[in-house]
């Protein structure tokens, strides 16, 4: 890591502190977080169907799940002003399930809310800062039916996103201000678009995926390619660089990854 980028980083997380008491450095290779992942205390929360109304509930059991019908859903949003998000995707279930942790430190108060509308299921996670936080983030994690999407679109300002398995979605974009993106076994069948301005993201490959082209770029930071490419242009100016190439067979309609990252380094891997 050169200093521009030790530089960057130091400066993340003296900002993040007043925000959520974040203390960690990144790297790609061990995979830690630039952020706190740790949580505590959890909150029951309760879903009115098509309401889309999700309350705390006081004096909340550990481990509580909320389940929303996602049967006639093709598309998801989830917006996030800083937590720790995982969506998953699994086949053992038949309803999507939520579940919303809190930290303990009282610093903030986190309300999640949904709504439905025209086939799309909104999620929004919102913070209201009461005091200097010096807890760890909250966590919201998103369980998901197998089934066909049309689209999932994450954006979360402050904190690590992490999408893994078992999804069919056409067009995939996952997005932060601050945080490391992990993507693991799922692309986007037309396209896909990772970014985040200060953080790293490490995306591993589905084991066959369709023909893809890829565009990979970081303005500080490094790129770790370990997937074979057809027709691979590398291109490095000063500190930033940027890779291009296709996976499988070169074509025109191939499906589309764009990775980026301001601050940070990319992991592309099998």
């Amino acid at each position: 890591m050169n200093n521009n980028m030790k530089i960057a980083m130091i400066l993340l997380a003296a900002a993040s502190i007043g925000l959520a008491g974040c203390t960690k450095e990144s790297s790609v290779n061990s995979t830690p977080s630039l952020f706190q992942q740790n949580s505590s205390i959890s909150t029951n929360t309760i879903v009115n169907s098509e309401t889309s109304d999700i309350k705390n509930v006081s004096h909340a059991v550990k481990g509580d799940i909320s389940p929303i019908d996602v049967t006639s859903i093709h598309s998801l949003k989830i917006q996030s002003s800083a937590a720790i998000v995982t969506v998953k995707g699994d086949k053992q279930i038949k309803q999507a399930e939520l579940e919303l942790f809190k930290d303990n430190s009282q610093g903030m108060d986190t309300n999640v809310t949904t709504s439905i509308q025209d086939g799309a299921l909104q999620i929004i996670l919102e913070n209201k800062q009461k005091i200097i936080n010096t807890g760890p983030l909250p966590s919201l994690t998103i369980r998901l039916p197998y089934k066909e999407f049309k689209s999932l679109e994450i954006d979360n300002k402050f904190g690590n996103i992490s999408v893994e398995s078992e999804l069919s979605v056409q067009h995939l974009n996952v997005s932060s201000s601050a945080g490391d993106i992990t993507v693991t076994d799922v692309i986007g069948m037309e396209s896909s678009n990772i970014s985040t301005d200060v953080g790293n993201v490490e995306f591993a490959l589905p084991d066959q995926p369709a023909p893809l082209y890829v565009n990979l770029s970081t303005k500080i930071g490094t790129i770790d390619n370990q997937v074979a490419l057809e027709k691979a242009t590398n291109t490095k100016k000063v500190v930033s660089k940027e890779l291009h190439g296709y996976v499988g067979k070169a074509q025109s309609e191939s499906a589309t990854l764009n990775i980026s990252t301001q601050v940070g380094e990319i992991l592309f891997k099998n």
